[in-house]
């Protein structure tokens, strides 16, 4: 009898179901072609969606970048402006009263209000004449040998130069002194000096 109850095969237990490994199957389970194709419409809408908000965007700045060019200098013009009623009024009285002092002077004070109102926009002269040259600054157009001035100071302006909030916007054109050459006898063309006499060496 023990015999035929070790031939028996040994009962297994039931298994209890466990949740973690369902939902892992169903996690690990290929998505369906019909779930494939939703995914795949709805990722297509947002990029052309994407693609029609960046076109927006695109031509919004190109749109905003042209305005600002059109009307950047609106604020610098209007600042201009009184200075050219300034100028016709000048150059009217001159007219009128045949004076040429009244047109210089109303010139410049013109000139004078030109300056200060340029100066709010950060505006600056550079000041070059009896200063040292600057090659930062300013542009050499001559040298002049020129006594009792150190070499490389700076003896007139031709054109002024301006900084614009400190940075060069135009180099001042300048003349600058040179020290002259010191006085040399002069060579002959045979070779000899003309300082010894007869020519001798």
């Amino acid at each position: 009898m023990e015999d035929k109850e070790k031939d028996l095969p040994e009962e297994t237990p039931a298994r209890k179901p466990d949740p973690a490994a369902e939902e892992s199957a169903t996690e690990e389970r290929p998505p369906s072609p019909a779930e494939g194709a939703d995914e795949l419409a709805e990722v297509r809408n947002r990029l052309v969606y994407l693609a029609a908000e960046f076109d927006n965007y695109r031509k919004r700045i190109a749109r905003e970048k042209e305005a600002l060019v059109s009307f950047g200098n609106e604020r610098l013009l209007r600042a201009i402006l009184p200075f050219l009623d300034n100028l016709e009024r000048a150059m009217a009285l001159a007219g009128a009263s045949g004076s040429p002092e009244g047109l210089l002077s109303g010139v410049r004070m013109t000139y004078e209000q030109f300056l200060a109102e340029l100066r709010k926009f950060g505006l600056t002269q550079i000041s070059a004449e009896g200063e040292m040259f600057d090659p930062n600054l300013h542009e050499a157009i001559a040298l002049v040998p020129w006594e009792g001035k150190p070499d490389g100071t700076v003896l007139s302006e031709a054109r002024k130069g301006y900084l614009l909030s400190g940075r060069l916007l135009r180099p001042a054109q300048v003349t600058v002194a040179q020290a002259p050459p010191a006085a040399q006898a002069p060579k002959r063309d045979d070779g000899l000096d003309e300082d010894l006499p007869g020519g001798e060496s």
